[in-house]
This record gives C-alpha cells, structure tokens and sequence, in this order.
C-alpha cells in the first residue's frame, strides 16, 4: 500500500514537470511570434548652450587725448642726456647719423669718462679725437676715444700706421666704421649742446639827429619877446588850452583863450625881474571824452 501510493507521487510530479516545461515552450513561441519589430535605438544628442556675450557699453568721448594722462604714449625717439660736463669732443646721435658710412680709429674703451678726459688733456692737437658713450640693453656703459673721419677703411689705416700716441702695449687700435656703434649710441653730442643755445651778435648803428628848422626857432623867440615886453607894462597874459578826445584818444576839438590881468600897484615887481616872467600856459582836457 505504501509502494503504490509512492509510485502515484512521483507519477503527479513528473505531470507537473512535463507542464511546467511545456508552458514554458509556449511562452517562449508565442513570445516570439508576436516579438517581430526590431530594437529602435533612441539616442539623445546632447545641446551645446552657446553663452551669449554682452559686449560692455563704453561711452564715446569727443576728446581723442582724454586718455593721454593715464597711459602715456612710448616715446621711442627719446633721447638721453647724460649727467655730467662732457667735453667739445663728446658726440652722439646726430653725428652718428650724418656719418654712419664713415670710418674712424678706435683708440681704445674705458668705463669712467674721466679716463678719456685726462687722455684729451695732455694731447696739445685735439682737433681730429671724438668719444662717445655705449649704452643699451645688453651693452654695459663704456666710453670710446677714436680719431679721425675718414672715408674708407684703406684710409684708416693709412692714418693709424702714422699715428704716434705712445698708447700703453696692451691697447690695440683698430679702424672701426661708425655703422657699427650706431644702435647703441643714444646721447645729446656737444656740438648739438652749443647748437641749440647760439650767442646771437647784436650791432648798433648810429642814427642821424632830427634838424632843427631854425624858422620854428625864429618864431618862438619873437612871441617870447612879445609876451615879456606885455609883462613889463605890470600886466599877467594867461593861456589856456581846452583839447578834446574821443574814447579812442584822438583829439576832436582844441580850444585856446587868453586872458590878461592888471598886477596890483603895490606888488611891481621890479624891471629886470618881470622881463625874466614867462606867461603861464595852462592845458585842459575833457576826460569823459
């Protein structure tokens, strides 16, 4: 009894297997009979967000220099004016420029100018030497002593084998065109110093004295002998003038009077004194015209 009831449950689970497995495959038809469409990839592309840019708004000037005061402009044809007292000989950019196809001896280099001016000093010719200043960014600060101004370099060194300077051994001169030196001089020479304050000469001439017209003198004298003869009988002729002028100051009207006073018989003067009496001129003029 026992054996067949097993039997009959292991019959039931293989039934329930069998069905399970046979779902299973109809699932699996029915899926794909009616799975016909094919797989569609949706993609989403990704935007890129351009940021506007909103340029500032500055407002306009009229002035063009308004900026002039903040940022300056590179002045790049400055030149330098080095401190000190430089001698005649002392060149710089304009006697570079004039003669940069030139040629000279370069007598030798120092650091200190002092050293070139004692050279200068004890030489009793100093009209042909020139020096000049080396400067620049990768240039350090040195003085050159050269002599003469020639036209080519053959006759440079025509001039440096006739030279005589007794230079010590270790200085060896050498004929140099100025082309050379011409970016690394920057310098105010003396000869553009003493041009720019020139001594002007001023002469003077002798100018003719004005002549007396001796009619104008003649005339005078009678009316003064007239006046003084009046004066004498103890009579005072007074004269007086009235000129009138515009607001410009030229004169519009001019008005002459003369008038005569008997001098009190106590106060005469004496004959002598009243003949030296001279009539009294008196001017007026109008000042709100």
């Amino acid at each position: 009894m026992a054996a067949i009831r097993t039997n009959w449950q292991n019959i039931r689970q293989y039934i329930w297997l069998v069905g399970g497995l046979l779902c299973l495959v109809i699932a699996v038809i029915f899926w794909a009979v009616t799975d016909t469409k094919a797989l569609v990839t949706v993609e989403n592309p990704i935007e890129e967000t351009q940021v506007q840019i909103q340029p500032e708004k500055v407002a306009a000037t009229t002035h063009l220099g308004a900026l002039m005061d903040e940022v300056r402009p590179l002045e790049m044809t400055t030149r330098v004016v080095t401190a000190g007292n430089h001698d005649a000989e002392f060149r710089g950019t304009k006697f570079f420029q004039e003669n940069k196809k030139a040629w000279t001896i370069e007598l030798f280099k120092a650091s200190n100018e002092d050293v070139i001016q004692s050279f200068l000093q004890k030489q009793a010719d100093r009209k042909n030497f020139i020096y000049f200043r080396l400067s620049g960014e990768n240039q350090t600060e040195q003085y050159v002593l050269a002599y003469g101004l020639f036209k080519t370099d053959d006759q440079a060194k025509v001039q440096l084998q006739q030279l005589n300077l007794k230079l010590p051994a270790s200085i060896h001169p050498q004929s140099i065109q100025f082309e050379k030196y011409i970016s690394l001089v920057n310098d105010l020479g003396a000869d553009e110093m003493t041009s720019a304050n020139k001594l002007y000469e001023v002469k003077l001439k002798s100018a003719p004295l004005p002549v007396v017209d001796e009619t104008v003198l003649a005339q005078a004298k009678s009316a003064l002998s007239s006046l003084t003869n009046s004066s004498g009988t103890g009579s005072e002729t007074t004269k007086t003038t009235i000129t009138r002028r515009d607001a410009s100051g030229k004169v519009v009207d001019v008005q002459k009077s003369h008038s005569t006073t008997q001098a009190p018989s106590g106060t005469k003067e004496s004959s002598a004194a009243a003949t030296e009496k001279k009539p009294v001129e008196h001017e007026v003029s109008d000042p709100f015209n």
